[in-house]
């Protein structure tokens, strides 16, 4: 399962796990338009509102019901938006809260079920590098990223002797529409151009460059697959080396 399939990490992260051979079953609140350019692909799509629970637990379900079964569920469905703190309402908060930390609570809940059952499985939650330190104009986002690192932490103890491994990816920065969104809306709070936006971030990150989805898309892979049996609560970075920990 895939959540926030329809563009950006999550399109990604299909994409690279339908040339490897998944069978999968692609969730998003959009409707998934582009569909899997692997035309030997095996998949479903679900439009699915992640913080609704009936709506969760209805995509698992049917998931089941065509497939027999979840091995993994990759969490890249998220929201964000650039607000600083003294301008921030309840109503930004809760709702970049409500799809970044209780959808993957959520998702993880309604996959976990059934990974239960089979004494198997892997989750993946895309958080963020957010989850590690602070960005300005990002209260609301941080501290959801940070809860998705603390839940990954805590399913991962919990989950463990059902032979189900719970990880986190924290992406710097990957070139999505929701960056360009971003820049531009930092462009407008500093008063610079998206262009110089992008440049003065590329100069923090010691590759050189952006982060691309399929980059995010292999560290999920590699997740997923039994290379990674001993790794379990792990945040890893994928961000070029912007964020060190």
């Amino acid at each position: 399962m895939v959540t926030g399939a329809a563009q950006g990490i999550g399109q990604g992260v299909a994409e690279l796990f339908a040339r490897r051979g998944a069978v999968l079953s692609l969730w998003d609140i959009a409707d998934i338009e582009k569909k899997i350019s692997d035309r030997t692909a095996r998949y479903l799509t679900f439009k699915v509102d992640v913080t609704d629970e009936n709506q969760v637990r209805n995509a698992a379900k049917l998931t089941v019901q065509e497939f027999g079964r979840i091995d993994i569920l990759v969490n890249c469905a998220g929201v964000h938006s650039s607000i600083l703190f003294k301008d921030m309402t309840q109503k930004d908060w809760e709702y970049v809260n409500a799809v970044n930390a209780k959808g993957t609570f959520l998702c993880c809940k309604a996959a976990a079920e059934e990974m239960i059952k089979q004494k198997s499985g892997r989750i993946i939650n895309i958080a963020s590098d957010a989850g590690k330190t602070g960005h300005v104009t990002e209260a609301h986002y941080v501290a959801s990223k940070h809860a998705v690192i603390g839940l990954t932490k805590v399913l991962a103890l919990e989950l463990a002797k059902y032979n189900i491994r719970v990880n986190a990816i924290c992406p710097g920065y990957a070139d999505t529409p929701m960056l360009r969104k971003i820049f531009g809306e930092l462009a407008e709070i500093e008063g610079k151009t998206q262009d110089q936006i992008i440049q003065e971030i590329i100069r923090t990150i010691p590759v050189g460059r952006l982060g691309t989805p399929e980059d995010i898309a292999k560290a999920a892979a590699f997740l997923a697959s039994d290379d990674a049996e001993y790794i379990n609560g792990q945040a890893i970075g994928v961000c070029g080396g912007l964020e060190m920990h």
